[in-house]
């Protein structure tokens, strides 16, 4: 005897027998008749011959997301300000700090006046260089813990509402 693995719509969460694999908004989603049949033209049924075309796709490469701020820590408010500082008590022009970190005075300028943020890569650079100090560790908030099923659906996250409806 074997057992079948309970199914669930991932829209409003409904025990379901039968599921179907669909494209919404270019993402997949296994979902009930129900809401299948609510979605209308905006859900794709996906066959399984369209499935193993897509599988065999090449897929492009994914560039290394830069994370910023780094887990743990946050930029001080006047970071802008504290780079200007450290960079004049130096003597030091913008395309000194350009070339020694690498990047445009442009960058260097735009830090300087807070238009940019820096990543984590160069705002450690930045530190190492002026000896100064950018990040600082979080204060972590508490998370709010909400008592429900342990499976979360899209259907508990998005209102759909039908076309007309504000």
């Amino acid at each position: 005897m074997t057992t079948r693995d309970v199914l669930y719509c991932e829209i409003c969460g409904v025990k379901a027998e039968n599921l179907y694999r669909v494209l919404i908004d270019e993402s997949e989603f296994n979902i009930c008749a129900r809401c299948l049949s609510k979605l209308g033209s905006k859900a794709i049924i996906i066959t399984q011959q369209e499935r193993r075309r897509e599988e065999n796709k090449p897929k492009a490469k994914a560039k290394p997301v830069k994370t910023y701020p780094p887990e743990g820590y946050d930029l001080v408010e006047d970071f802008g300000e504290r780079v200007k500082r450290a960079r004049e008590e130096r003597g030091w022009s913008e395309k000194v700090l350009a070339q020694k970190l690498r990047v445009s005075i442009d960058v260097i300028r735009r830090i300087e006046s807070g238009k940019y943020k820096p990543t984590i890569h160069l705002a450690r650079s930045l530190e190492n260089i002026l000896k100064i100090k950018l990040l600082t560790p979080t204060e972590e908030a508490e998370e709010e813990v909400i008592s429900k099923p342990d499976k979360v659906t899209l259907g508990d996250i998005v209102v759909i509402r039908k076309r007309g409806e504000k």
